[in-house]
């Protein structure tokens, strides 16, 4: 008789298991957010995530809360840490265009963040090895496009002042 597991004993479930009962978790809540009932006479879902976003406000932070669950889920599970950047990437987007009003319960329609954040989980969750090169390349893409506005935004300002300057010289 031991009293604890020896060397080599396997202990608690293993990563699979572990994995099969997260990926079922995330994919409920992303069903129920992102695909819940068929659109008659389309090949398109709708979910709960366009409906709760028709409460201004409130809707889009049930639907946040909803997708950054998904995140810590995810987080917890330890994928690697650019995988969980571009899912809260994937949900700030989702969340910035549902804030618009109208347009934004079509982009929720459209945009499925949440399904995005499950495909990520499942790419990086068992295989160790699985790329981030692509993460990489967004982020880049991404800081270079914030460069970008911020200095056609300081050009912008400039010329408003120099024209400003010479309206108010006159």
């Amino acid at each position: 008789m031991t009293n604890g597991p020896r060397e080599g004993d396997v202990v608690g479930r293993s990563r699979a298991e572990r994995f099969h009962d997260a990926e079922a978790r995330i994919h409920r809540v992303t069903h129920i957010l992102d695909d819940l009932v068929p659109i008659p006479g389309t090949g398109q879902r709708i979910g709960v995530d366009p409906v709760v976003g028709l409460v201004p406000v409130v809707g889009d932070v049930v639907g946040a809360l909803a997708g950054g669950w998904v995140i810590l889920e995810a987080a917890r599970f330890g994928i690697p840490r650019i995988a969980l950047a571009r899912m809260v990437v994937n949900l700030l987007v989702d969340l910035a265009l549902g804030a618009i009003p109208v347009l934004g319960i079509v982009l929720d329609v459209v945009s499925r963040s949440n399904a995005a954040n499950l495909e990520l989980f499942r790419r990086h969750a068992l295989d160790a090895d699985a790329t981030t090169a692509g993460h990489e390349v967004f982020f880049a893409g991404l800081a270079l496009l914030i460069i970008g506005a911020i200095w056609l935004v300081a050009v912008l300002a400039s010329r408003l002042v120099e024209w400003l300057g010479g309206v108010l010289a006159i």
